[in-house]
């Protein structure tokens, strides 16, 4: 999860990559917006060499309703086309959690394919397409290079699209458009941490990583990409050392040795819920979280305590066999 401070520092180190990188013409054809007129486009990305692929972008980066379009021209990849057309809409809905802090609604239908047909410089061209609401996303083959749009609030019919001769004035704009989705995102409110005291404080944290790690691994096993949250990130960091505060005045500990605790917390149960089959079943998952919180906050006697010394040993030698030995102890306490 990436914090406010990473998220803007990012976007500053591309803007001065491609600006050092990019030249006045890459190597193969660039395409832009002919129709709908959105506006003056700006690139928004590039690969790590601009022999590879381009992004420009037209309409309203912070609109939910749109309009906005991007259009990446890319080198042919080795890649499913069906699977990796449909991971641009979450990649979209993704960006508009990132640059306007709002969250598009999901009511859990999948998205529709089927054709649609534009005009390239002109010709003709039929190409796959999926829809989502008022999302969709479209691929089209021209003179050997592939050409993806996404859009949101733009009719695909009214899509034409057309050779870009000079990329230098979509470079120009750029540092306009950083400076305008760092300002967008530093006006954005701080969300509240939810409330929580004592031993909540650590159950929310556990909650808000479970809850990112569950959503990233049901997005992989269904070859998508994970949908962010509006406050990921922003809340994690300020959750952590609220624990870790807590720890440090309840447990009279120093605060190396309150973060050690909570690392070792949050460490232990991410893991058993990558690695524990029976982590799935929400009763025994609830449990573990509360008697490994009781164990390493408290210093309770848990019915997992074997399991609890069993970490321990993993955290000091971190050798296979103790972690094997680990789960097995888990899985022993989970079946009992």
């Amino acid at each position: 999860m990436e914090s406010d401070e990473e998220w803007i520092a990012r976007l500053r180190r591309t803007a001065l990559r491609d600006a050092e990188e990019i030249a006045p013409r890459p190597s193969f054809p660039v395409f832009g917006l002919a129709e709908p007129d959105l506006g003056l486009g700006v690139l928004t990305s590039l690969s790590d060499s601009s022999a590879e692929e381009i992004t420009l972008a037209y309409g309203d980066p912070l609109a939910q309703g749109g309009p906005h379009l991007s259009i990446n021209t890319a080198l042919p990849v080795e890649d499913e086309a069906a699977g990796a057309l449909r991971r641009m809409l979450d990649d979209e809905h993704n960006r508009i959690v990132d640059h306007a802090g709002v969250e598009d609604p999901d009511d859990g239908e999948p998205a529709e394919l089927s054709d649609t047909i534009t005009t390239v410089d002109g010709v003709e061209l039929t190409g796959p397409i999926y829809r989502e609401g008022p999302l969709w996303t479209a691929r089209f083959t021209v003179s050997d290079v592939v050409v993806t749009v996404v859009a949101r609030g733009v009719a695909p019919t009214s899509l034409r699209l057309a050779t870009v001769g000079d990329l230098r004035p979509y470079l120009e704009r750029r540092g306009e458009w950083i400076a305008r989705l760092i300002e967008a995102h530093r006006r954005r409110p701080v969300p509240d941490l939810p409330a929580a005291a004592g031993l909540d404080v650590y159950r929310s944290l556990i909650g808000e990583l479970l809850g990112f790690q569950s959503r990233h691994r049901l997005a992989a096993r269904e070859g998508r990409l994970p949908r962010r949250r509006v406050g990921d990130g922003r809340l994690y960091g300020p959750m952590w050392q609220r624990a870790v505060r807590e720890l440090e005045r309840s447990g009279r500990l120093s605060r190396e040795a309150a973060n050690r605790t909570v690392t070792s917390i949050v460490n232990q149960l991410t893991r058993l819920a990558d690695r524990a089959d029976w982590f799935a079943d929400k009763r025994l998952a609830d449990l573990a979280v509360d008697e490994t919180i009781r164990y390493a906050v408290l210093g309770q006697p848990v019915s997992s305590r074997d399991a609890q010394l069993a970490w321990e040993r993993v955290t000091l030698d971190g050798r296979p066999e103790d972690t094997k030995v680990w789960l097995e102890t888990w899985e022993k306490w989970a079946t009992a």
